[in-house]
């Protein structure tokens, strides 16, 4: 290591722009333990405080890739594409966005995460219809070859920095960094060797971005880096002061994807999923209309033939076929509870991140990385704002495994929501350049 740790904490905690070798030499002395977990601990508060510019933001993920193994194909990179979504309540857009897209030939080999904290994750989901989630590199090539893609996670050689940082950015209170954010995501989907990434940023109550122009802050910075490191982009806006779909907790939200791919299921799930598939589609075949795109997206939710590849998938990553092709089994937590407020006949408000901490203390999600998780509890019957409630309509029902944490819960939401006369509803999603 040429230079001295503590030197380079010193700039940065006296917001100096710190150089290509700086960087280099400082996280990759953390890999290769020259420099202490305590001195990471420094570095991390002082970008978060201080932040980092375009360059070093652009510097640091290109580090934060090179820490391991990068996935490379015999496809032209254009076709292969990904999506990643910043997480909310209820964001289980993924299940339905791989099938649609293998659907129209591009190539998507998806790495997605685990919950933490008021947030769910899709490897969680997976897991719970028994779904094998770490494949082996020749897994992974000879899964794309048959059938087009898969959905994985992170593997110990791919982006091992970025394990190691997120570990320690989760308990030195500096997840909300935004050039840490920017790293993290971008360092994965670069490792995957993709050529196009949609973003979902969320912004709203269940959001780590709680405001429009947090939301848009983070996309920029994400699509700037995203581009200098060659790929091409597309953001998209998302509202989450609403839960996304009626159903919450990693169970539910298979069966409401079974219910999506078999062309029912609630409209905002289905909308969304539907326009980020249909962005991915688009830079993987950008000579496409994106009316074209649209109308044959719709299409195999019709037909059936987006289900039948999500069966395959799943098939193929040792998913249990029985519980997914009769996704009703996937509703067995024991307790029911309907939570029913009084006030006016309209949802005017929710605060987003209360239902996914009833979730927490229903056992579906982690307070640490190392928790068990139950995964038939949650939510269902979810209501967003705006929604017209009839008389003794709950707005939620809670699936516990037993009395105590369902009234825990049930406390929650009731304290999550708001009624009254009126509301604005806001805009499900929106692009943006």
């Amino acid at each position: 290591m040429n230079s001295i740790p503590q030197e380079i904490i010193r700039r940065k905690r006296d917001g100096l722009a710190l150089t290509t070798q700086e960087l280099s030499d400082f996280f990759d002395g953390f890999l290769r333990g020259y420099v202490a977990d305590y001195q990471m601990g420094a570095m991390l508060m002082a970008i978060t405080l201080r932040g980092m510019n375009g360059q070093e933001t652009a510097d640091l993920t290109q580090i934060m890739r090179d820490s391991g193994t990068k996935l490379s194909w015999p496809y032209p990179r254009q076709q292969i594409v990904d999506k990643h979504s910043t997480g909310g309540i209820g964001d289980k857009t993924s299940l339905v966005i791989l099938p649609l897209v293998l659907c129209e030939g591009a190539k998507v080999p998806m790495m997605a995460g685990r919950g933490l904290g008021h947030t769910g994750g899709t490897l969680d989901k997976l897991e719970a219809v028994g779904w094998s989630v770490y494949l082996s590199e020749d897994q992974i090539a000879a899964q794309m070859a048959s059938l087009g893609g898969c959905i994985m996670g992170q593997t110990e050689h791919v982006v091992p920095l970025d394990r190691r940082l997120y570990a320690m950015r989760d308990v030195t209170a500096t997840v909300e960094s935004i050039p840490l954010i920017v790293g993290s995501i971008l360092s994965k989907k670069l490792a995957e060797g993709i050529g196009g990434l949609v973003l979902d940023v969320k912004y709203g109550s269940g959001a780590f971005m709680a405001t429009t122009a947090d939301a848009r802050e983070l996309a920029s910075q994400l699509a700037t880096v995203g581009r200098s490191c060659g790929l091409s982009i597309h953001c998209t806006l998302s509202d989450m002061n609403s839960p996304l779909g009626t159903h919450a907790g990693n169970a539910l939200e298979v069966a409401e994807c079974c219910e999506v791919l078999n062309g029912k299921g609630p409209s905002d799930t289905t909308e969304l999923s539907l326009h980020l598939a249909a962005e991915m589609v688009q830079l993987a075949m950008p000579t496409r209309s994106g009316a074209d795109i649209r109308n044959s997206l719709r299409r195999h939710l019709k037909d059936g033939t987006a289900w039948r590849k999500f069966l395959q998938i799943a098939e193929a990553q040792g998913g249990d076929l029985e519980l997914l092709i009769d996704y009703k089994k996937l509703y067995r937590a024991p307790i029911k509870k309907a939570v029913v407020l009084t006030g006016g006949p309209i949802v005017t408000s929710v605060d987003t991140r209360q239902l996914g901490l009833a979730i927490l203390a229903l056992g579906g999600g982690r307070k640490l990385v190392t928790d068990k998780i139950n995964p038939w509890v949650g939510l269902t019957e979810l209501k967003r704002v705006g929604a017209q409630l009839s008389s003794g309509e709950p707005v939620a029902i809670v699936h516990a495994a037993d009395e105590t944490t369902a009234e825990v819960a049930a406390n929650l939401i009731s304290r999550a929501y708001r009624l009254g006369d009126e509301a604005n509803p806001g805009v499900l999603f929106e692009d943006i350049p």
